[in-house]
């Protein structure tokens, strides 16, 4: 998907590693923002059990990743607790990408879009709501 090309040779970086740096930025959130996929669903129980078996990647349906020239661009499916600050939350999720790109890839994304699907309270409210940097 992505490469860099380095004094000793090539170095190969698949999608599931971008996806990774993703998860990980949603994850530091404190359980404000959930991946979901794009239309606010909640995940199927068969991809849950495939994901813990190695079989399927469940946060694929949740992260675009799609190279462009010498780059890639990203989007990201969310929901977000009610009561938290769309603003706060999505700056933050958008720092996280761009700095652990650049830390681990060498390289930050050309453009990264965060799309909020729904608010979760007791249901999920659907909204859509699109945050890019």
């Amino acid at each position: 998907m992505f490469d860099i090309e380095t004094k000793i040779g090539n170095i190969h970086f698949s999608s599931n590693i971008i996806n990774k740096i993703a998860e990980k930025a949603v994850e530091d959130c404190g359980g404000k923002v959930m991946l979901h996929n794009y239309k606010g669903a909640l995940m199927d129980v068969m991809p849950g059990w495939a994901s813990k078996m190695n079989l399927y990647d469940e946060s694929a349906a949740s992260i675009e990743v799609h190279e462009i020239g010498d780059g890639y661009i990203m989007t990201l499916y969310v929901v977000i607790k009610f009561g938290t600050s769309i603003k706060a939350v999505t700056s933050q999720i958008l720092d996280s990408i761009y700095e652990n790109s650049e830390k681990i890839l060498g390289q930050k994304p050309k453009h990264v879009k965060v799309v909020v699907t729904g608010v979760v309270s007791k249901n999920i409210a659907k909204r859509h709501i699109e945050v890019s940097r």
